[in-house]
């Protein structure tokens, strides 16, 4: 095994030291930030840890499942009691806990701003902060336990789309191997999330996949509105791996999914080969991975719409 990373080392000596902690997911929360908090808090408690979790959004019903879940906590702002602030998959400030003072960031999105006042931890070639978190469990010696692995195993799969993306690397396939080694099971994790869907979610994709438009000729783009949500029944979390189904349309390299939301129009980016999802969501202030990036447009559902569109014609 490599030398740990310095930062690696920091963050141990001082989840060690500090007797209490809150963990910090970020919006709109995915299988990687709540994978890595559950295992952390996982970890937390067996290390005789007061540690407490959760973020700005509601945990969607997919992840409940997952180990403390039921201990999430969805809160606008951190109480001043003295706990050690981390932030997982966090990759600014905004879309954490805006004003928490948070000590330990740790993450993999190049475009991370380093706002934590401690420890900065980012490794942009990590597939999923699940293998940053792996090394620190070890790292504090609490062991790879069943729920940790399981936890973990669900934020690395989900963010490299099951092994299929392009961030998938060897060690990627390597931590994988070693929590199903520890106790995490493939298939009855996979039927959890794949196939456990409500009826209210799938109509809501039905109706984004029936307006599937192209723009440009590489690019394909569809939305959903607030009468979608509210006349499927549908949660704005049930959007969640949407955007991906879109990428299958043939000769498509860029695919866009505009959701209208009470805090603006949340657009996800996918793209492949020379194509950069986050150098489209940086025209809105955005951010994210090469081939993966989101942004929140203020504007009207059409106005929005407009504007990705001439952005598109120009791929």
């Amino acid at each position: 095994m490599t030398e740990p990373a310095s930062e690696l080392r920091q963050i141990a000596a001082v989840l060690k030291k500090e007797p209490r902690w809150r963990i910090i997911c970020h919006i709109k929360p995915d299988g990687d930030t709540l994978g890595c908090g559950s295992a952390l808090m996982t970890a937390a408690l067996l290390l005789g840890k007061d540690a407490v979790w959760g973020g700005a959004d509601p945990m969607p019903p997919l992840y409940r499942f997952l180990p403390h879940a039921a201990e999430y906590e969805q809160v606008n702002s951190v109480p001043d009691d003295g706990r050690c602030l981390i932030a997982v998959d966090v990759s600014t400030r905004d879309r954490g806990l805006s004003a928490a003072d948070v000590r330990i960031s740790i993450d993999h999105h190049k475009d991370n701003e380093g706002f934590a006042r401690e420890v900065n931890w980012i490794v942009p070639e990590a597939a999923a902060v699940g293998e940053l978190i792996f090394e620190l469990v070890q790292q504090l010696g609490c062991g790879l336990t069943p729920a940790i692995a399981q936890a973990l195993y669900v934020s690395i799969a989900t963010d490299c789309g099951w092994f299929r993306f392009s961030n998938t690397t060897a060690n990627t396939l390597r931590v994988a191997s070693e929590l199903v080694k520890a106790g995490a099971v493939p298939h009855e994790i996979d039927e959890l999330l794949d196939y456990n869907d409500s009826l209210a979610k799938m109509r809501l994709w039905g109706r984004c996949l029936s307006r599937a438009e192209k723009a440009g000729s590489r690019s394909v783009i569809s939305w959903v509105s607030h009468d979608d949500f509210r006349e499927t029944g549908a949660l704005e979390a049930d959007t969640e791996g949407l955007v991906n189904m879109l990428t299958h349309a043939a000769g498509t390299d860029m695919t866009v999914l505009v959701s209208e939301t009470a805090r603006g129009l949340r657009c996800s980016f996918r793209s492949r080969g020379s194509l950069a999802a986050n150098e489209l969501a940086a025209k809105w202030n955005g951010g994210g991975h090469r081939y993966a990036a989101g942004c929140t447009i203020e504007a009207a559902l059409e106005a929005g719409l407009d504007m990705i569109r001439k952005e598109l014609e120009r791929v």
